[in-house]
């Protein structure tokens, strides 16, 4: 399976090489609002072989437990980017900033590198032959990690013109302060799932034995988020202002909301991943546009009736409280018809 992961992601990244390098004008035109910046696109679509490559050697290294690897990787990577950052951004602002943002990945390559030259793994021969069902597999992830990229952004995007039509930008802008604070304290237990409970999962093939894991992990991950959510909440006038700005005082009042909203979600992350694991396309594929579907209606309808940005966080709150109702049924389910 490791040759044939070799050969799909150096296919994936010739492709998109190629289409990022002939549509680099275009690319720089929508995103800069100018096709100068079209060396940057280059320097992106080459430079994303030593992602494809770093994102490689810690699956594998994942996939083995090989839970130091991929900490030294992580680690060695950071000590050696956040200097070059550092100064690209103090000596040439944006346009050091937008180097910076793809040097941060690549320099990740450097310590996967040396971690691949000392594997067994290297020696393995990139096969193309008789890898259909291989393929089809990895496809499948491909996918779900394409709809969960485009998806989020897109209901985001949505939500906020929503929010600057219906209220104004005050209130578009505490609403995507909470989703970078959101993204930052939820990153944390996304990893922690990937890294350590989806192995664990993968290589489990009985239900009796993967249900047990799944609660035994929600209990841990639910302990966790309460100790840390509830300590935030209860320092909210202090942390507030000193992760954002004084500006954002609002969302004192409103971070209640968000933090609700993220227990049932995080809680809801170990059923996911579950169906990530498992390579669960059509359930994945399905939960992911619905909760999108499902936040977006919520939203508008509450904006059209006058709740303004209060109404999206409880929007929010709503959906993952159903997707977490929902998840629940379906793992019921999913253990009866295991047994």
């Amino acid at each position: 399976m490791i040759a044939v992961s070799k050969a799909y992601s150096l296919i994936f990244c010739i492709v998109v090489c190629i289409l990022g390098c002939g549509f680099s004008s275009y690319i720089s035109e929508y995103i800069f609002k100018t096709p100068e910046y079209y060396w940057i696109v280059v320097f992106l679509s080459v430079a994303q072989f030593g992602f494809a490559f770093t994102n490689l050697v810690t699956g594998v290294s994942n996939g083995l437990r090989d839970t130091k690897t991929y900490a030294k990787i992580q680690i060695v990577g950071n000590v050696l980017v956040l200097p070059v950052s550092w100064i690209l951004i103090q000596g040439f602002h944006f346009v050091g900033a937008a180097v910076s943002m793809v040097l941060f990945f690549s320099f990740y390559s450097i310590p996967a590198l040396y971690f691949y030259r000392k594997s067994i793994f290297s020696k393995l021969r990139i096969g193309y032959r008789y890898q259909t069902e291989g393929f089809k597999r990895l496809l499948a992830f491909t996918l779900m990690a394409s709809v969960g990229a485009v998806s989020v952004p897109l209901v985001e995007i949505i939500i906020r013109e929503q929010l600057i039509e219906h209220v104004g930008f005050a209130a578009a802008g505490i609403w995507q302060a909470s989703i970078k604070l959101s993204s930052a304290y939820m990153g944390f237990f996304t990893i922690f799932l990937a890294v350590y409970f989806m192995p664990m999962v993968s290589e489990k093939a009985k239900v009796s034995e993967i249900t047990p894991l799944v609660f035994k992990f929600m209990k841990l991950v639910m302990a966790i988020f309460v100790l840390g959510a509830g300590t935030f909440y209860l320092l909210r006038q202090y942390l507030i202002p000193l992760l954002l700005s004084a500006e954002f005082v609002d969302l004192e009042a409103l971070i209640k909301y968000q933090l609700l909203a993220d227990f049932f979600r995080v809680t809801t992350y170990v059923v996911s991943f579950v169906v990530v694991a498992k390579a669960a396309l059509k359930i994945y594929l399905f939960s992911e546009l619905t909760q999108g579907l499902v936040f977006c209606g919520l939203s508008l309808a509450f904006l059209n009736n006058g709740l303004g940005v209060q109404g999206v966080f409880f929007a929010g709150l709503v959906m993952n409280v159903l997707y977490f109702s929902v998840s629940m049924i379906g793992l019921v389910i999913y253990k009866k018809r295991g047994k």
